[in-house]
């Protein structure tokens, strides 16, 4: 089968992609051996595979193995054949239908859960994946395959062993997702701020292991559970004090254990939250200046969303009057960030609040911009 080139109008799109999407597609598009990614549960394999589709402009097809039978692949049929004037009777196999309409349009197809299928279907599975064909038909170059799995005793979860003639014919890549990645990749966009503000705040506890005490654990997928559940009863922006009584019964059956921390941090914020910091600084100075510097930082992340550009001369002093209590380099990043996503020379009660504020750190941030 010969190979083409990337045409422009996907090459235009590749700016889309994050390094590791790019890394994968890339790959895939190669056509020379099998793309193997594999990670804990819940860590965005089909996530990640179904955004480069997207971003690529690719119909996506996911093909959970572990639930499929070998009829998912080919399906068998009696045919009548003539041969010498007689009528023989002889088996043949039907492409699947999602196999046919994979060739309509570039499409990925995602074999996912690869090591955990039974083995008639993996090689079922294996043998599309090697070979690009269902008998005599062929998939078109429009049409890019990959495959995952888990780790196995790593991840506490069953898995078979490949031989090394098979492995030889796999690109092996052991698949992470960062804090960082998850957010700019899925996150701010779609998962509920309270959520993205308390793990910005704690990203420690965005994956935390199963344990013998509890069958339910924190992943990415897991806390993207429990924000359809707030988003789906309560809206994108429902504050904590519409959900923290139902959040309290079902959040540790989504997260494990690291829902009784984030049930802590809504009632935190229910105490005090940043438009108590932004309205009423002088009533809530003394018990933020207790806080820790976690909880500093959640109302840092709050005050991020916050469109600090209208707000008034007052409210712009609270702001000001919380930010010297916080440590001097998030401060300072907050700043860099403000200023930099932010026209201040637009508005002149912002410009001036900000000298009269953070001289000092302006020019600190001046001279690193002059340095670089």
């Amino acid at each position: 089968m010969s190979k083409k080139l990337l045409p422009d109008n996907l090459k235009e799109k590749l700016s889309t992609l994050s390094k590791t999407e790019l890394k994968y597609f890339q790959i895939m598009w190669a056509k020379s051996g099998v793309l193997f990614i594999t990670a804990k549960p819940g860590v965005a394999k089909s996530a990640i595979a179904r955004s480069i589709a997207e971003k690529m402009n690719f119909k996506y097809i996911d093909m959970r193995l572990s639930m499929c039978d070998e009829t998912d692949f080919k399906f068998p049929f009696i045919d009548s054949v003539e041969a010498n004037g007689k009528t023989n009777k002889v088996s043949d196999y039907a492409i699947p239908k999602w196999a046919f309409e994979s060739n309509q349009q570039p499409t990925i197809i995602h074999f996912e859960e690869l090591n955990r299928a039974p083995q008639f279907v993996r090689n079922a599975a294996l043998q599309i994946l090697l070979e690009r064909q269902i008998g005599e038909f062929a998939f078109n170059e429009n049409v890019l395959m990959m495959s995952s799995g888990n780790l196995g005793d790593e991840d506490s979860t069953d898995v078979e062993e490949f031989d090394s003639a098979l492995n030889n014919r796999l690109w092996h890549i052991s698949h992470s997702l960062s804090f960082q990645e998850w957010c700019e990749g899925f996150a701010n966009k779609n998962v509920h701020r309270s959520i993205v503000s308390y793990l910005t705040a704690h990203p420690e506890n965005l994956y935390k292991p199963a344990t013998d005490a509890s069958k339910a654990y924190a992943t990415p997928r897991s806390w993207t559970f429990l924000s359809d559940y707030i988003v789906s009863n309560w809206g994108m922006d429902a504050s904590p004090k519409d959900f923290i009584n139902s959040i309290k019964e079902v959040a540790c059956s989504a997260v494990g254990p690291a829902g009784l921390k984030y049930i802590q941090y809504c009632e935190d914020m229910l105490n005090i939250n940043i438009q108590d910091v932004i309205n009423n600084w002088d009533k809530v100075k003394k018990d933020i200046e207790k806080y820790n510097r976690d909880k500093k930082s959640e109302l840092i992340q709050s005050l991020k969303e916050i469109e600090i550009l209208k707000l008034n001369s007052k409210q712009l002093d609270n702001v000001g009057g919380f930010l010297k209590t916080v440590g001097d380099d998030e401060r300072f990043a907050f700043l860099l960030d403000l200023v930099d996503n932010t026209d201040s020379t637009s508005d002149k009660t912002f410009k001036t609040w900000l000298i009269k504020n953070f001289k000092d750190d302006l020019v600190h941030m001046r001279e690193l911009n002059d340095k670089s």
